[in-house]
């Protein structure tokens, strides 16, 4: 007699999966469209690369929205970097030594500032896991934990905008009517606004 191994069965616990990421998806949406509601911060980071290993944060920006929408308060900063500015990042965020050898200051004075800009309040980025990854290594870096609620506005666009071939931020701009980002991180902070509340309005409307 000729003995087959059988291919464990995989369908239960790919739906298992399937259904656990449905759940979480849609606790975090409700989490979001709840910190809608404020008041609550947007921010942004400007980096050098994209490694956590080898880049740095090169500038915060960060704004307060209250619940009628209204932003009240907002706060940038760039960062006296270890390593010069590379020029392909000049190019893409027009920030340049320059202006960091004269308006920098260390990742730990800005970083010092911007906690104590957000408060304890929850906090929107466009692509919130890229910002979380640098804010983890900054704390690591500095001491001091980034501990407040985070949510994506890239996830909100997606779910509210589906039929959009793509939630990049300049496309999201153009499609509610917003200011176009810069890749200077203030600039891009005012329009994720815009498409934080033009998403969580539609998603609140459904």
């Amino acid at each position: 007699m000729t003995f087959y191994n059988r291919r464990p069965r995989t369908g239960g616990a790919t739906a298992t999966r399937t259904v656990a990421n449905r759940t979480q998806a849609s606790a975090a949406l409700v989490s979001a469209l709840e910190a809608l509601r404020g008041p609550f911060i947007v921010a942004d980071l400007e980096t050098t690369g994209l490694s956590t290993a080898t880049c740095e944060i090169l500038e915060f920006a960060a704004v307060r929205v209250e619940p009628s929408g209204t932003l009240t308060r907002e706060y940038t900063q760039v960062v006296r970097t270890r390593s010069p500015v590379p020029s392909f990042i000049t190019r893409l965020t027009g920030i340049t030594q320059a202006e960091i050898d004269r308006h920098g200051v260390p990742v730990v004075q800005a970083f010092s500032s911007f906690l104590e800009f957000v408060e304890d309040l929850p906090v929107f980025f466009h692509n919130a896991s890229f910002d979380r990854r640098f804010l983890g290594a900054t704390a690591d870096q500095t001491g001091m934990p980034f501990a407040n609620a985070t949510h994506c506005t890239l996830a909100l666009a997606r779910r509210a905008w589906p039929e959009l071939p793509s939630h990049k931020l300049d496309i999201l701009a153009r499609h509610v009517g917003a200011s176009n980002p810069t890749h200077r991180a203030l600039a891009d902070v005012r329009t994720t606004v815009a498409v934080a509340l033009a998403a969580g309005s539609r998603l609140a409307a459904e």
